[in-house]
This record gives C-alpha cells, sequence and structure tokens, in this order.
C-alpha cells in the first residue's frame, strides 16, 4: 500500500510537470513578439489648435498616433484625417492613447485655421491635437525623429501613421490610407496598452 501510494504521488507529479511544460511551450510558441523599436522621439516645441504651447512632455505616460499634413493638401491628406478619425473614436474610451497631427504648411495653418480642421473632423482636444510652430522646429521633427520627409522638400508629408509608446520611443510605420495597416496600427496601439 506505501508503495502503491508512492508510485500514485510520483504519477501525479509527472503529470502535473508535463502538462505545466506542454501549457509552457504553447504559450510561449503562441506570444507575439515585442514590437520593434525604431528611435526615441526628440523633445519638441509647437502650438496647439488653441495657440497653447505643447511639447513631448504634454505626451509623457500615453501611447500616441502621430501624423504630418496639412490643411490645403487635396490628396492624400483628407484620406489621412478621416483614418485618424476613426482611430480617435474607437479608441475614445480608452485612457492612454492620444493622437497627434502637425501641419507641414505652418505659413498657412495657423492655430485658427488648425482648430477649424479639427472641428470638421470631430476632435476632441484632450486626445487628439492639432500642432503646428515654426517650419525649422517642425522639420526637425519629421526628419530626424520620425526619419518622415527631407528638408529640401518646402512642403513635404508622407502617408505614414507612426505609432509611438508611453516612453516617447517610435514602435511602428504604418500606411495611413491603406485600411489594412490602419487596422493593424489599432492593433498594434491596443498591444502597446497592455504592456504598461
Amino acid at each position: 500500500i506505501i508503495l502503491t501510494k508512492k508510485v500514485y504521488l510520483a504519477l501525479s507529479l509527472a503529470i502535473c510537470l508535463f502538462i505545466a511544460y506542454t501549457v509552457f511551450l504553447f504559450s510561449a510558441h503562441n506570444k507575439e513578439p515585442a514590437l520593434p523599436v525604431f528611435g526615441k522621439v526628440s523633445p519638441f516645441f509647437l502650438f496647439d489648435e488653441a495657440g497653447k504651447e505643447f511639447t513631448l512632455q504634454d505626451l509623457d505616460g500615453s501611447i500616441w498616433i502621430a501624423n504630418f499634413f496639412f490643411t490645403t493638401c487635396g490628396d492624400i491628406c483628407p484620406i489621412m484625417t478621416k483614418n485618424m478619425a476613426a482611430l480617435h473614436r474607437s479608441f475614445a474610451l480608452v485612457d492612454g492613447v492620444q493622437h497627434v497631427s502637425i501641419t507641414v504648411n505652418p505659413e498657412f495653418d495657423s492655430s485658427s485655421v488648425l482648430k477649424k480642421y479639427a472641428e470638421m473632423f470631430g476632435a476632441a482636444p484632450a486626445k487628439w491635437h492639432f500642432l503646428t510652430g515654426t517650419r525649422e522646429e517642425i522639420t526637425k521633427l519629421a526628419v530626424e525623429s520620425f526619419k518622415i520627409g527631407s528638408m529640401e522638400e518646402p512642403v513635404f508629408h508622407s502617408a505614414k501613421f507612426c505609432l509611438v509608446d508611453q516612453r516617447g520611443f517610435t514602435r511602428g510605420y504604418y500606411d495611413g490610407v491603406q485600411p489594412g495597416e490602419v487596422s493593424q496600427l489599432f492593433t498594434d496601439a491596443a498591444r502597446l496598452l497592455k504592456e504598461r
């Protein structure tokens, strides 16, 4: 009887270890790899649609989605802004996600112009920021931090949406006019929320 109890305990332990090991292998195999890190966003100094100073510190602790556009663009910008608005609505009730649209034509896109544009797309000022500033500051941010656009272009813009984590690291680039990539951006932003 004592031998039988020992055998029973040994078998039970072996079965438990086998189950635990199988679960570990399954979860490790199915775990998605972490999103890549492309670089860190450098500090910047811009103005929002209300004319208030806006810096990188205003986004501390938040996951944010950024794009570069201009209000008079008749090409890809309206599509990008509609897609950004869809993302904005999707995360409307979620704390810790913000959206940032930065003009690349600051000579025309003043804060008041941006405010009217933001209202057209139903932007909530606390969660979707439309930014302007000096051309030098914007160009530096786009080219050096986000690595899109070019110093030589007087008015440049990119179709890319950029996903930035709560520590200010760029974690993904997505084509802002392609529905499939915008959907992937939504999924990846949700993944970053779980990492916090």
